[in-house]
């Protein structure tokens, strides 16, 4: 892999890293403040959207023959977006059996394209996907309502961690890269 600058400046991205690592792990601690401010923060981006999508459609698409349909979309949205943003506590229980829901649906094709692809040497690890991602939405509808309290705010943060372990994981080998071949100029 070729890491040009990064093998001289591996250690902001090794902070930055860190601070992700940090963030996730607070945000652990937090589950339920995690969880409620990304809804309120998902339904605020909603809200921005619906109403760019109505500029857009007022503005910029007059001779489409969708633009009513545009127009539609974009108020969906900031209605969306105010209902969450009005309620996030109610918008969280909602996502969250949804979300639930999806994965048992996501890992049940998961699991229908494993057996397709029966033939792939690894299509029982792809199986066993399948069934950790149906186990997944299991354990969050049977726990809802109360899932709703800590399953958005866990996997925001362990993305954060997942992220600043990538992040401390390509410095550190920028860094080893950079100590193996010495500095041209």
């Amino acid at each position: 892999m070729e890491y040009g600058e990064l093998k001289k400046n591996w250690a902001w991205l090794l902070g930055l890293g860190i601070i992700f690592v940090t963030l996730g792990f607070a945000g652990l601690l937090l589950l339920p403040l995690v969880t409620i401010t990304s809804v309120a923060i998902f339904g605020a981006f909603m809200l921005v959207a619906g109403a760019l999508q109505i500029a857009q459609g007022i503005a910029k698409a007059r001779d489409w023959k969708s633009r009513g349909l545009h127009i539609l979309m974009g108020v969906i949205y900031v209605i969306g977006g105010i209902a969450t943003l009005e309620n996030p506590v109610l918008a969280t229980t909602v996502l969250t059996l949804v979300l639930g829901f999806s994965l048992i649906a996501i890992g049940a094709i998961r699991i229908g394209v494993a057996f397709q692809n029966r033939d792939v040497s690894q299509w029982a690890l792809m199986t066993l996907s399948g069934v950790l991602t149906i186990f997944l939405g299991v354990l969050i509808v049977l726990q809802w309502p109360w899932s709703s309290l800590w399953a958005i705010g866990l996997f925001v943060s362990v993305d954060l961690i997942m992220s600043g372990a990538n992040f401390i994981a390509i410095a550190l080998a920028a860094k080893a890269e950079g100590e193996r071949t010495p500095a041209r100029g």
